[in-house]
């Protein structure tokens, strides 16, 4: 009898007929220890602010922490800090609310506590998702934005899909200024 193969690899044969899980999710991590780095993502950039762990809090657990919203705003509103001064001219706005189903939301709280930080507008659920696909979602403006100069902020980077697609609608102005708490690559 030949040898089973899978995915390219040798497979002993005492072992080719035991279950196999197929996708297993991964559990995600962060240790909420900042590490902030620029990305390049197509024609952009965006500046992360944390990095995913091998150990560390669960993303689940941090996305439900006000102290972890803490964190990440006050590191955000430190960078941004440096490398402008808000104005009139600046807003901040968020990536649209995509499997949300807490009343609490993670992305929000951060964002209006870097509003207050940088004492600039928040405009929130400004930009609202018109499909439920991850990969190629498709988002539209709710409300006029009159400031030109924008700080466009995503919690969670994974695929960089939906920071692209926000980016995207946004570009036309003066200056976004693109931020990610946690970069999930």
């Amino acid at each position: 009898m030949p040898k089973k193969v899978r995915k390219g690899r040798k497979v002993r044969m005492d072992e080719w007929d035991k279950p196999t899980l197929g996708w297993k999710k991964r559990e995600r991590f962060c240790n909420m220890q900042p590490k902030v780095r620029i990305h390049r993502k197509g024609g952009f950039y965006y500046i992360s602010l944390f990095a995913s762990t091998k150990d560390g809090m669960p993303f689940d657990e941090i996305k439900n922490s006000g102290e972890c919203a803490e964190a990440i705003s006050s590191a955000a509103t430190e960078l941004i800090l440096s490398m402008v001064r808000p104005d009139d001219e600046w807003c901040i706005v968020t990536t649209p609310k995509r499997r949300h189903f807490t009343e609490y939301h993670f992305a929000t709280d951060i964002c209006k506590k870097i509003a207050r930080g940088l004492n600039i507008k928040f405009y929130e659920s400004a930009i609202q998702c018109l499909n439920k696909t991850r990969i190629n979602p498709e988002f539209h403006l709710l409300r006029p934005i009159t400031e030109q100069r924008i700080i466009l902020f995503d919690d969670i980077c994974t695929t960089g899909s939906t920071i692209t697609a926000a980016y995207e609608l946004l570009r036309g102005r003066k200056q976004v200024l693109c931020i990610v708490g946690i970069n999930n690559h």
